[in-house]
């Protein structure tokens, strides 16, 4: 994945890929049941993993995304982070609920100062903001922005190293091929000669 905005589940998908060839495979036989079986598995398996993953920095550029939406259209800040995090990633929406916990008791501007966590960052700019009386919208359009050039440096970091990763594999899998392509030929032939005089004795 290079860009942030790529969905994750896209990600995961791959490692479920013998159940969708099997979906695949299925149709043309009319094993409808096979089919519709193995895509609902499969449809399980990703839901579930998209909920046990570890949270990323993506999800709080989407959730950042989400916020600035609410915001923008005049929403409280407090409603706003609830609507955002109804599509939030699981962590990020107990995060906000223990934020919004908090601004009950010692106020929405302390709680967001003594926020930690991954949205930690995040809350601590809008605190600047709310105690500004500024909008909370350009600090979470910066943050979202400095976060998504994070990301993608580090993504680019990890593209100029393949090939440093690739040449190991590649060259295990290259060079076998290579001597079959040219040795095999020549083996074939010594082992039908050899064969061809055996079977004439």
């Amino acid at each position: 994945m290079t860009q942030a905005g790529i969905p994750l589940a896209v990600s995961g998908a791959a490692s479920y890929w013998p159940l969708a060839l099997v979906m695949v495979a299925a149709v043309p036989f009319r094993w409808w049941w096979v089919a519709f079986g193995a895509g609902l598995v499969l449809w399980s398996l990703s839901r579930l993993r998209h909920r046990r993953r570890p949270a990323r920095p993506e999800d709080v550029i989407a959730f950042g995304r989400l916020l600035v939406v609410p915001l923008t259209g005049g929403m409280s800040l407090s409603n706003a982070l609830a609507m955002a995090s109804q599509q939030a990633h699981p962590r990020l929406r107990a995060e906000v609920g223990r934020l919004l916990r908090r601004s009950r008791q010692e106020g929405m501007a302390a709680a967001l100062a003594g926020s930690g966590g991954l949205l930690g960052e995040l809350f601590r700019r809008m605190a600047g903001a709310h105690s500004s009386g500024t909008s909370p919208v350009r600090a979470v359009l910066t943050h979202v922005e400095n976060l998504h050039s994070q990301v993608r440096t580090e993504a680019l970091s990890r593209i100029r190293s393949l090939p440093v990763t690739l040449a190991v594999p590649l060259t295990l899998l290259i060079v076998p091929g290579f001597l079959l392509v040219l040795v095999g030929p020549s083996v074939v032939s010594r082992l039908a000669e050899m064969l061809s005089g055996l079977i004439g004795t």
